[in-house]
């Protein structure tokens, strides 16, 4: 571990900013066995080398995915260089051809510098490489993936946490990763009914006002520069950072624990039952306003396992359940739940809003 030492002005005062800093481990192709007792349940990140290096994905380039799937149609982020995006707080989407895209990182061109070809689902937009990036054996239940990330040198993507474990792995170029657990105070997460699956924080990492943002002096960053070939076990929940030192080509994928409800029984504990029960809360939010929240209301009980199912394939307990139940009327101070005058056949849903974009 080494310390950053960085002095700030607040209130015409002269104060001293510490924060620490602390190099993920990096192995060679552990065994399944060592990595999910020693990192995925117990939710520590790690670099694994040695085999990604040998996926045909390894070997992708530029020009490569340009004559295989050139002129398959994605979706590309816009306005990803302005402050409210490093913030997580607003994007838009654009249709593009993968060619088009590229083309723009080719020419440096002022639409690459606000663009970012983020998250693609790779069987369902370029089917033609699906068959090169294999499922590691690392990733015990996959919960979404693999996804494609094409970015161009300098992006900055907004730190933020995922609802999933997940496993970032570098095709072309370095990233510089970081990492901070799952405390909330420290990162200043955006209001809750935020759209999207992720929470997003206000903090620019990289750059990082103590004056707006005092307590993350007291976040710890996990850090590391993500090679060609290696990858990134990022513990579900916790947040992270990526900012691109060269053209990138990357993949990720979202994943738990196997079995039925060992990943939900992992999250409702500390340290990230805290950050899970926001982001929870977030989904809450971003459904209160519709008619359909009172019908997921009034069957509550029966919604939340069905929402679980839906997104994790996971069957919460009955005392889990209970728990959940509780810290929903707890948030929208509500002592009962309506009553459902209508006898539905399926338990109505909580929906995550805004998957491709917020505004």
């Amino acid at each position: 571990m080494h310390e950053w030492f960085g002095g700030n002005r607040v209130d015409g005062n002269e104060i001293n900013m510490e924060q620490k800093f602390v190099e993920i481990q990096e192995i060679s192709a552990p065994p399944v066995h060592l990595f999910k007792d020693n990192y995925l349940i117990k939710g520590i990140p790690l670099v694994i080398t040695d085999v990604a290096n040998k996926w045909p994905s390894y070997n992708w380039t530029l020009d490569s995915l340009c004559t295989r799937a050139g002129d398959n149609v994605t979706f590309v982020r816009q306005n990803t260089n302005c402050t409210d995006y490093r913030a997580g707080k607003i994007y838009k989407i654009r249709k593009s051809t993968l060619r088009e895209y590229i083309d723009d990182i080719r020419a440096e061109n002022s639409r690459s510098i606000n663009s970012y070809l983020a998250v693609q689902n790779i069987k369902k937009a370029f089917p033609q490489i699906q068959e090169d990036v294999p499922i590691p054996g690392y990733v015990s239940k996959v919960h979404g993936g693999p996804f494609m990330w094409i970015a161009r040198k300098g992006h900055y993507e907004y730190c933020h946490f995922d609802p999933d474990d997940g496993m970032l792995v570098m095709l072309k170029g370095c990233k510089r990763v970081k990492l901070f657990g799952c405390d909330l105070s420290t990162m200043y997460p955006n209001d809750l009914g935020s759209k999207g699956k992720t929470i997003q924080a206000q903090v620019n990492c990289n750059d990082p006002d103590f004056k707006v943002h005092p307590n993350f002096c007291n976040a710890v960053c996990y850090e590391c520069v993500l090679k060609p070939g290696q990858m990134l076990f990022i513990p579900a929940f916790w947040w992270h950072q990526v900012t691109s030192l060269d053209v990138c080509i990357s993949v990720n994928y979202f994943f738990g624990d196997s079995g039925e409800n060992i990943y939900l029984t992992k999250i409702m504990k500390p340290p990230q039952w805290g950050a899970f029960s926001y982001w929870l809360l977030n989904i809450v939010e971003q459904n209160r306003d519709f008619e359909s929240f009172q019908r997921v209301l009034a069957n509550l009980s029966e919604s939340i396992p069905a929402f679980f199912m839906k997104i994790w394939h996971e069957i919460p307990t009955e005392e889990q359940v209970k728990k959940l139940v509780i810290l929903i009327m707890n948030y929208l101070e509500i002592t009962e739940l309506p009553k459902e005058t209508i006898k539905l056949k399926n338990p109505p849903l909580l929906k995550i809003r805004g998957l491709l974009w917020r505004s």
